[in-house]
């Protein structure tokens, strides 16, 4: 790249990380888009949208003058094209090297600014994907071209088709503050064809003395023949849409002219009032056909006739032109509701938002706390309402990091593919509820977990096509991704049907490292959890993906880490099941606070079934030294915090019990007070608390007193672990 002078250069470096981001998305809707177009081979509009995708990062790349970017990308566009046209095919091959090519494009766009980090290895894997795109497109586009490729040549251009473009662009006095050279979008189009006249602005250029350097006043208008389309040209102007008023005109027909005034139409009329407002028809002779459509009505044998009909026969519409009004109508109705507007906000400034909202959370729940010591009823009912709207900027705010967890999983198709590739198996990927929400904060932490663990049933898991066969199952491999809503939290799941694990082999080899005492057998769940402990693999020898003993173990740490819980359960033969649970937020939650003795903990709402007011004697301990309740003809299991935590205490005689749903099932918590439902803004533990069981977090109250949160599923755990331990002896 080479710049004019500095302020260029600090034009563009203000510009580059937008270009960059923007080209991400691109990137990775190709590869999406890919692996679609695999399953559906003869969706067109999944082409366009592909080939759309590789212009437009070509198309920017080259405003900033990134040859590198333009040269290659230019290559596989010739490729899509020549799909789009039909004379290639999208077989496993071509989308492999298209594969190959989009990961070539993306390590281009990430070294834009340090053309020293393009090794000579990738400039030989980059020749060398260009000679496969050339051959695929019988030579089509000559690697010796002499044409600068940042700027694509009238000379590359067919000899038919050409046609002149009247080009309007009026750019806005922000243009050259946010990085953008007019000059370098009109030398692009130069290249796209011929230019044949091409005139500047002088309208709004103020008189010298007011005129500000760094201010734009430009304005072109170009004829440009070219055998270009209108999005090609559009998309020289893609980075200054904001700062530019653009008017790209084809030579049309007069139906044309009026199909696209249709088509362009912001408002929402009838058939036609359309006609009528683009001049096809007159108000008059519209008037004399719906009065013979109305007279026809009265004519049962006849029937009724279609207004399009009438217009095309009695007013001499253009067929075209009606199509293109019916089409109007169409769409409106398909895009009834509104479309949904973006705005890019950066993460660090949500934060700072959400933090914020903690704050008054806290705050509000001290205001509500000093209300109510007061006694004045005004003052208690204004909190009130404060903490009401509070609630529901929290929830609203807390919405704005929620984003669907398809869009993570959707990654995984692309891994699945080259890993199965490279192990020589065959699978059925399938996701299932991408469209359930998580906080972003989560989705980005919850992605290399999910790596290792996708990876691993593909590696372990899934057995090769003759294994299967001779196993009774079918040649492909089933692996599915889940996602759904569960209790205030979210269930991920990876299930494959493959050979499950492996027990005897496990155990073995927990044996031999010590992990276990030479001769005991702990249950099954346990032995399938050994797989999580440091540098254990079962592989009998190391490659690329596996035999190393680094990566399960990480996946646990991180999954606890967004106090999470993981559970597999394996069936031999058929296949292995892994459950990930997540909270939604690490946040913001509801919490149900009660107390024991001096002591406040916070229940999460979401887990709270039932509170049912019991005296002391009235929770049991059985021969197995668990604490139980009766409840309605069943035993319920109690954790007793007073004793779990040492909590000192008066040994209150009236005690209640809170019963809480966890993936164990139900059981109950003993507490002393009840102090009712209130936001919780969770705050993490120290290392020194860290490892305590049953506890995932803290939270400041509003009278400034720390409360523990409850970790349900933990202390669930708990309760199973005794019932084992008590079982065994």
């Amino acid at each position: 790249m080479s710049y004019s002078n500095d302020a260029d250069r600090d034009f563009i470096a203000q510009a580059m990380p937008a270009f960059i981001s923007e080209a991400a998305e691109q990137i990775e809707a190709i590869e999406t888009l890919l692996l679609e177009l695999e399953e559906q081979p003869d969706n067109r509009e999944l082409l366009d949208s592909l080939f759309r995708c590789a212009h437009t990062v070509k198309g920017s790349a080259g405003i900033f003058g990134l040859n590198r970017v333009v040269d290659f990308t230019h290559h596989v566009e010739t490729l899509l094209d020549k799909m789009r046209d039909g004379d290639i095919a999208l077989t496993p091959a071509t989308s492999t090297l298209l594969l190959q090519c989009n990961d070539q494009i993306k390590f281009l766009v990430d070294t834009a600014s340090d053309e020293n980090a393009d090794t000579a290895e990738q400039k030989d894997e980059r020749a060398d994907l260009v000679s496969q795109l050339t051959a695929l497109t019988h030579g089509a586009e000559p690697e010796t071209a002499a044409v600068p490729v940042a700027v694509p040549q009238a000379a590359q251009l067919p000899d038919g088709g050409l046609r002149i473009w009247t080009i309007s662009a009026r750019f806005g006095q922000e243009t050259f503050r946010n990085g953008m050279d007019p000059l370098s979008i009109a030398r692009y189009l130069g290249g796209m064809g011929r230019v044949v006249s091409v005139r500047c602005g002088t309208e709004t250029v103020p008189p010298l003395v007011n005129l500000n350097p760094e201010s734009c006043y430009l304005s072109f208008f170009m004829e440009l023949e070219t055998a270009s389309n209108r999005e090609d040209i559009d998309g020289a102007f893609s980075f200054v849409l904001d700062d530019c008023e653009l008017d790209v005109v084809a030579p049309e027909t007069p139906g044309q002219k009026m199909a696209r005034a249709i088509e362009e139409m912001p408002e929402t009329p009838r058939l036609g009032d359309m006609l009528v407002q683009v001049g096809a028809v007159s108000q008059d002779k519209l008037d004399q056909v719906l009065s013979t459509q109305q007279q026809s009505r009265a004519m049962p044998a006849v029937g009724k006739p279609k207004i399009g009909d009438l217009l095309e026969s009695q007013a001499g519409v253009a067929p075209e032109v009606v199509a293109a009004a019916l089409g109007k109508q169409q769409k409106i109705r398909e895009n009834a509701p509104s479309e949904e507007r973006y705005i890019r906000v950066q993460a660090d400034r949500l934060d700072a938002v959400i933090n914020l909202l903690g704050e008054l959370v806290i705050a509000g729940a001290g205001a509500t706390l000093l209300a109510r010591e007061t006694r004045d009823v005004a003052l208690i009912e204004a909190n009130l309402h404060m903490n009401g709207l509070i609630e529901e900027i929290r929830n609203g705010t807390l919405g704005l990091r929620m984003v669907p967890v398809g869009e993570t999983f959707s990654r995984f198709r692309r891994v699945v593919r080259d890993t199965a590739s490279s192990l020589g198996k065959e699978v059925n990927f399938e996701i299932v509820g991408g469209d359930a929400e998580l906080d972003k904060s989560m989705v980005e932490k919850i992605a290399d977990p999910l790596m290792h663990l996708v990876r691993n049933s593909l590696d372990h898991g899934l057995e090769p096509p003759q294994e299967r066969i001779a196993a009774g199952k079918p040649a492909a491999g089933k692996l599915i991704l889940s996602a759904q809503h569960e209790t205030g939290a979210i269930l991920i799941r990876i299930e494959d049907d493959g050979r499950g694990i492996n027990r005897e082999r496990v155990l073995q080899r927990a044996w031999n490292r010590g992990l276990v005492e030479q001769g005991v057998i702990p249950s099954d769940d346990a032995i399938n959890m050994l797989i999580f402990e440091p540098g254990f693999s079962t592989a009998e020898q190391v490659t690329n993906l596996s035999g190393r003993g680094v990566g399960m173990d990480v996946v646990r740490r991180n999954i606890e880490a967004l106090r999470g819980s993981l559970r597999l359960s394996s069936n031999p033969g058929k296949g292995l099941q892994v459950d990930i649970r997540l909270p939604l937020t690490l946040a913001i939650i509801d919490g149900f606070l009660v107390g024991v003795g001096k002591s406040k903990f916070v229940l999460p709402l979401e887990a709270v079934v039932e509170v049912i007011e019991a005296g002391s004697d009235k929770v049991k301990v059985d021969k197995t030294g668990r604490h139980c309740l009766e409840l309605r003809g069943a035993v319920l299991p109690v954790v007793r915090l007073r004793t779990l935590y040492s909590v000192e205490s008066n040994h209150a005689d009236r005690v209640s019990v809170v019963v809480v749903h966890s993936t164990r099932g139900q059981y109950g918590i003993e507490v002393e007070v009840l102090l009712g439902q209130q936001q919780t803004v969770i705050k993490p533990l120290g290392r020194l608390f860290k490892t305590l069981r049953g506890i995932s977090g803290s939270s400041i109250l509003g009278s400034g007193e720390v409360a523990l949160i409850l970790d349900v599923n933990a202390l669930g755990e708990l309760v199973t672990g005794a019932e084992t331990a008590s079982a065994s002896q």
